[in-house]
């Protein structure tokens, strides 16, 4: 990435990290009402979440004066993993409490909040016993409430940000990887003239896989330390069990369970291709891997949450991120690898390169289009009404990632009209090499303000 690229994206990262605060659930009402007085007798606490959440992973615990005060366990109401209800050891006593509650959404993201209520005293001193009135008024309001302190997820911060920029990086250059190992040297290697920069290539791709790899692994690990860390709160230890409730219970555990194997069987094939007789079977692993790879953000993220034609959504995202890869990876793995190996056979280096390059361009092309078409699917999914493309935050982000992306799509309609019919010598290649490198700075960006648009709530 070149040097305007890097500050273009530590300006983003800046201007971007404040405004994440906000949750893809929320609290759509509590009984006691947020800010209520209540003048009834009180046996339990109730809370509506406004989507449905992991109820394994939902607690509600309620003080007074920081004192935690005793308490059954967390129930759930109905069927939609929306309501629940915590009762009380006692009725509660004349004063000021305060609720907290802990869940993890429907795509992983684990939300937090709070909620305060007060407890008045009768004329005896104690809270006034249950009339009808008083019954009704203790009813869990019909409208929403505005609650303490809004939600919050851990996913939107500086750091979660960080980690899954990583990993998204890593799994666009796991698929550039092999899609370059199958779809560009495969065609070089038909060429007794170029067999030597095939070799030199895959041997380049494989290093580059290993270390993509490596990130990947390292990402799998933050992400679930962040997950439990933001699961485990400041009041109880994370145990075991509870681990193993995460991984084997919800959405989010079995997507990264998927890419703890799939990262395995990634590394394993990149092992068997330099095996004796193991080539061409370890590199097909790995794209097995890779293909299986790119459906992890989608069944960790917005489309395994989405409220309507929750599949197709699945689908779309899988399929826009292994078009991703096909296009911005591969072109990251031709700029670091290819090119090298290309001008490391003179003087047959131009041909070698624009060999290579007419190899990646029809990649490219169809994979651009398949993330358009995708990325408009996702949005129609998402968005609900063309209006929250302007009007929601989440929309906005959108945009920007869209400009972002026509960018990208500029850049390499540039080098296929212009650069490549220009190859062929030294400074055909160099030319070649500044303008990729534009356009991988662009997509890392892109992927950035994505890590980032995966934290928003949405419409």
């Amino acid at each position: 990435m070149g040097r305007r690229a890097r500050v273009l994206a530590a300006a983003l990262a800046c201007m971007l990290a404040p405004r994440v605060a906000a949750a893809h659930t929320g609290i759509q009402r509590t009984s006691p009402a947020n800010g209520d007085t209540v003048r009834a007798e009180v046996r339990e606490v109730r809370m509506r979440f406004t989507r449905g959440v992991e109820t394994s992973l939902t607690t509600l615990v309620l003080r007074r004066g920081g004192q935690r005060v005793p308490a059954g366990s967390i129930t759930t109401v109905g069927t939609d993993a929306r309501e629940f209800v915590l009762p009380l050891s006692q009725p509660l006593t004349p004063g000021a409490y305060e609720a907290e509650w802990r869940t993890a959404g429907a795509d992983g993201h684990v939300l937090t909040g709070r909620f305060r209520f007060v407890v008045e005293a009768g004329p005896a001193g104690l809270a006034a016993p249950p009339s009808a009135a008083a019954a009704e008024d203790a009813k869990p309001p019909q409208e929403p409430e505005p609650v303490a302190e809004e939600a919050a997820s851990d996913a939107a911060r500086p750091l979660a940000v960080a980690v899954r920029w990583g990993w998204f990086l890593a799994l666009l250059g796991m698929i550039g990887t092999v899609a370059f190992r199958h779809g560009v040297l495969r065609r070089l290697e038909r060429d007794p003239d170029l067999r030597d920069v095939a070799a030199r290539g895959e041997y380049g791709a494989w290093v580059l896989g290993w270390g993509m790899a490596a990130v990947s692994a390292l990402t799998l690990l933050g992400r679930l330390w962040l997950q439990v860390r933001a699961l485990g709160g400041s009041d109880r230890p994370w145990e075991g069990p509870q681990l193993d409730m995460l991984l084997t219970s919800t959405g989010w555990g079995l997507a990264w369970v998927l890419q703890a194997l799939a990262t395995v069987g990634f590394v394993t094939g990149l092992l068997v291709a330099r095996a004796p007789h193991g080539r061409s079977a370890g590199w097909m692993g790995a794209a097995v891997a890779a293909v299986l790879l790119a459906a992890v953000p989608a069944l960790s993220g917005h489309a395994a949450s989405a409220a309507r034609w929750a599949a197709p959504a699945i689908i779309s995202d899988w399929l826009h991120v292994l078009s991703a890869g096909v296009w911005l990876g591969t072109l990251a793995v031709v700029l670091a690898v290819g090119l090298p190996a290309a001008l490391s056979v003179r003087p047959a280096a131009g041909d070698a390169i624009a060999r290579m390059v007419g190899a990646f361009s029809p990649m490219a092309l169809a994979a651009g289009g398949v993330v358009g078409t995708t990325g408009l699917i996702s949005a129609w999914v998402q968005l609900g009404t063309p209006a929250n493309l302007w009007g929601t935050y989440y929309g906005r982000m959108l945009l920007l990632k869209l400009a972002l992306l026509i960018g990208v799509a500029a850049m390499g309609f540039y080098n296929w009209r212009r650069v490549l019919p220009r190859l062929g010598d030294e400074t055909g290649a160099a030319r070649l090499r500044r303008s990729a490198r534009a356009e991988v700075g662009l997509g890392a960006l892109v992927v950035l303000v994505t890590a980032v648009l995966v934290a928003l709530p949405t419409p």
